[in-house]
């Protein structure tokens, strides 16, 4: 039995598996990015509202509340567009990078020697490979969005207190 591989190790041989598809990763990560935007500006339309309405309510005009809220549902429909980029387009992406490593696995199996397939069943690794390989595209498709949006959401929360 061998050893697992550490994780810097696992991730360089994970990383060439991006490169056809740095494109799609690349918009998918924009409309990442995106989506954390819209999530925080909310906040940000509600205090100038309320600043505006404590200083003097008369300066809250209809016209100020109405760009306002142009300005949120615009946010609200390139909130979804991202949202559907991700959740098509990300997820193929994730699907073909798990074919490609079937097809280099099946490429491995088939290297493998008949003594290997003597001592293990074939099941088991059928097994293997179909429930490893359907983590790895969950894993290939969020753990970068997921990365990038908890960087962001600190970044901008910082910037925001401090601003």
């Amino acid at each position: 039995m061998t050893a697992p591989m550490k994780t810097p190790k696992l991730v360089k041989r994970f990383i060439p598996y991006y490169r056809p598809y740095r494109r799609i990763l690349t918009f998918d990560l924009i409309c990442a990015v995106l989506t954390t935007l819209c999530e925080i500006v909310l906040p940000l339309i509600v205090r100038a509202v309320t600043d505006r309405a404590i200083g003097s309510l008369s300066a809250l005009t209809a016209s100020y509340v109405m760009k306002l809220g142009g300005l949120y549902i615009a946010l609200r429909l390139v909130d979804a567009f991202a949202n559907y980029y991700m959740s098509s387009i990300g997820h193929a992406m994730g699907t073909h990078i798990e074919t490609d490593m079937r097809n280099d696995l099946f490429a491995h199996l088939q290297q493998l020697s008949f003594s290997f397939y003597t001592q293990t069943k074939v099941g088991q690794i059928m097994a293997r490979i179909t429930s490893d390989l359907f983590e790895v595209t969950e894993f290939a498709h969020h753990c970068p969005e997921e990365f990038l949006i908890a960087l962001f959401k600190i970044a901008a929360a910082f910037t925001i207190l401090f601003g």
